[in-house]
């Protein structure tokens, strides 16, 4: 009896040791927590109340913090959103999952993310998330059960922006998931990711939100912990707030002008990879505990497994941060950092940083180190200070370290070269005598480039403001200066394409492939420009081209298969199709197309089911709503006909094309009072309308009435004015 006495106050001994540092285990459990991962992109860490900044409105974030462990040293893999939550998921650095930019890689099917990894083992799994550059085409949505990423509006989002949806929408969607898990019989634990893109530029808050907040930026801020506060609100009140093992963090900060950078992406200071990471479960993570020991975003992955009780994967480079000491003067691991982006998009040198020993250094043609503890802000390079050499020689040879175990895990290449028939035409053209000039560049340190940075960032602005004279001369002037920068290249293509100057536009995409022949959006604004040129064996090289580099670039796809029905080969249009949507089943283009190539056949109904799967993406696009209203009525469904037709008038009143179909089907149906006023206001629309009518079969019986007769006289109602634009 004694010695179970003994061992009962044993347990209790380490059980109150453990909980008071925070390393409690968790206990064997017949049902395992449910995960919920946060990212709010772009977020700082120092622009939370939890994090000191008094003039934060982060409510929800802060209680998170409270009610669990906040790590105050925690770092990005990389200033860039795909990058980054690529590592978040794998548990991998960028050299070693592939994916070093957004948009021109996808994670490698190798990768074993935390969804698949939840999956095998009996999870529910969805994410939600708020930007394109996490769709589904770049393979993130590994292992997901539900990857919900339809970002399509009515409104294509301003020129140079990213296409996103507001964290109200996207907590709308998290929430009603929630409501039917709550009501399934037999429910699984779940795993979820909801990521929030608000705090990215630009900033539109709401008015109340930005009335009280210091800056644009951290009205956003506001605004998405608001939103994200809904959800907590409905684990709480469900009651598994405390079987949730919660995750909250960001995949970059901000810089805010810091290093004379406005954003992000470029550099690898502290501005941008300081992110805010906060665990919550109190059943391993002890409330009001801060960490000041630095950790990374690849711990993450070990931890979750950890938290779960599940073995841990000897491949992954991270941590379980439960067993991190918040001692912060313990000796650091190196914590590793990239940016490709100045190379990839400026043709500058990329930058690879080390975080070790209270310091960060970052490997540049100009390399910098900084004592994190003396200077936080990153504002004193130690370099060349005397007594310093040592330690930057030390970590440069720790970052090499860091570097040479990632590159050995790595998953393999995601890029292919450009096809020979391209390289001979760029040849043939003289584009591919630019060598020099891309060499003028090659090496460069953004240190150096950054004013050029912000002008390009001018030249953009100026083409979202329909300034496209101003867009083409600051372009201009950052060639002038840097003939070899691929991004104001592309600006200034734009800017031509703008002013009606195709062929100039065309030059400036040729020179950009030239420079980098792995452009692959390039080559699809160029298959896009000899398609609208009649050029299709140009516009298929082009498609195929960009393919080649990156095969999951869905608008490519989309191309070829439209190019396919021009030449009447159907078949071999409709299997591009079907390959954009294995790709990304919500790309509301290839749902249209889909719905053109039936109407083609005739197949009116099929006609009908594609367009209206086109338009549960993309309500507000007026010419889908015609078709399918015309498919609708082929396939004798007049009142689905009529439906899209009324949404297309309250569209669009001033075009006249869904008022003439609605008239053609009252004229069909026999109502001749409802026929005849559609008439009227297409007519006052398109005097030409009545001509049409006068040969369209749907108005034989009419053709007598003495209405349509004077409206033949006319032409138009006298009336009716001519809209300055249709």
């Amino acid at each position: 009896m004694s010695s179970q006495f003994s061992r009962a106050g044993l347990l209790a001994s380490v059980v109150i040791a453990a909980v008071a540092i925070g390393l409690l285990k968790l206990p064997q459990e017949s049902v395992r927590p449910n995960v919920l991962v946060v990212t709010i992109d772009t977020l700082r860490a120092d622009h939370l109340g939890a994090y000191g900044f008094v003039l934060a409105h982060s409510d929800t974030i802060d209680q998170l913090a409270h009610e669990g462990t906040l790590y105050e040293e925690a770092l990005s893999a990389a200033p860039i959103t795909l990058p980054s939550h690529s590592t978040i998921m794998t548990g991998l650095l960028p050299p070693a999952h592939g994916v070093r930019d957004n948009g021109a890689y996808a994670l490698p099917d190798a990768a074993n993310t935390l969804a698949e990894r939840l999956h095998d083992v009996g999870y529910a799994t969805q994410a939600f998330v708020s930007a394109v550059v996490l769709a589904k085409r770049y393979n993130i949505q590994q292992g997901f059960d539900a990857y919900d990423d339809e970002l399509w509006g009515e409104e294509d989002p301003k020129l140079f922006m990213i296409r996103e949806r507001r964290a109200a929408d996207t907590i709308d969607r998290a929430l009603a998931w929630f409501d039917d898990w709550k009501g399934q019989a037999q429910r699984k634990p779940f795993f979820t990711w909801v990521h929030l893109f608000d705090p990215h530029q630009p900033h539109q808050a709401p008015g109340w939100i930005s009335a009280r907040s210091p800056s644009g930026y951290d009205a956003e801020i506001a605004y998405a912990d608001a939103e994200l506060g809904r959800l907590i609100d409905a684990l709480r009140r469900s009651g598994e707030l405390d079987r949730t093992l919660i995750v909250l963090t960001a995949d970059h900060g901000e810089s805010l002008g810091e290093h004379a950078e406005k954003t992000h992406a470029v550099f690898v200071y502290r501005a941008t990879t300081h992110v805010p990471l906060v665990l919550r479960y109190p059943r391993r993570f002890a409330p009001d505990r801060r960490v000041a020991t630095p950790v990374h975003h690849i711990d993450i992955v070990p931890t979750v497994l950890a938290t779960l009780g599940l073995a841990p994967d000897p491949n992954l480079p991270g941590l379980d941060l439960a067993s991190v000491d918040a001692d912060a003067r313990k000796p650091s691991r190196p914590l590793y950092s990239e940016s490709l982006l100045s190379e990839v998009g400026f043709g500058m040198a990329p930058l690879y940083a080390v975080r070790e020993r209270g310091h960060t250094f970052i490997r540049a043609p100009r390399s910098e180190l900084y004592d994190l503890t003396e200077d936080p802000a990153e504002t004193r390079n130690l370099i060349a200070v005397p007594g310093h050499r040592e330690l930057a020689d030390a970590l440069d040879l720790s970052l090499q370290s860091v570097l040479d175990g990632a590159e050995q895990q790595a998953l393999g290449a995601t890029r292919n070269p450009l096809s020979q028939e391209s390289i001979e035409m760029l040849q043939s053209l003289g584009y591919l005598q630019s060598a020099a000039a891309r060499e003028s560049v090659a090496g460069m340190d953004p240190k150096d480039g950054i004013h050029v940075y912000n002008l390009l960032d001018s030249a953009r602005k100026a083409g979202q403001q329909g300034q496209w004279p101003a867009s083409e001369r600051i372009s201009r002037e950052i060639l002038a200066q840097v003939p070899g920068h691929a991004s104001a290249r592309g600006v200034l293509a734009v800017a031509l394409l703008n002013q009606g100057r195709v062929d100039d536009a065309r030059d400036q995409y040729l020179q950009l492939i030239a420079q980098n022949p792995r452009e692959f959006r390039v080559h699809g604004v160029l298959g896009s420009i000899a398609l609208r040129q009649g050029d299709l064996d140009g516009a298929a090289r082009h498609y195929q081209d960009a393919l080649a580099v990156a095969p999951t670039f869905v608008e490519a796809i989309s191309g070829l298969g439209l190019i396919a029905m021009i030449r009447g080969d159907d078949a071999a249009a409709r299997n591009w199709f079907d390959r954009v949507l294995a790709v990304d089943p919500d790309f509301p283009d290839a749902h249209r197309l889909l719905g053109d190539l039936y109407f083609e056949q005739q197949r009116f109904a099929d006609a009908r089911d594609a367009y209206a799967k086109a338009l549960a993406l993309l309500p507000g696009d007026y010419r889908t709503l015609i078709q399918a209203a015309a498919s609708a009525r082929r396939a004798d469904a007049a009142a689905s006909a009529r439906d899209w037709l009324q949404q297309a008038v309250r569209l669009r009143p001033e075009r006249w094309m869904a008022h003439y179909n609605l008239a053609c089907l009252d004229a069909i149906a026999g109502a001749g009072d409802d026929a005849f006023a559609h008439l009227r206001d297409a007519v006052a629309l398109e005097p030409d309308a009545i001509s049409l009518a006068m040969i369209d079969n749907d108005w034989a019986q009419w053709r007598g009435d003495a209405r349509f007769k004077a409206m033949v006289s006319n032409g138009r109602p006298a009336t009716a004015t001519r809209p300055q634009s249709r």
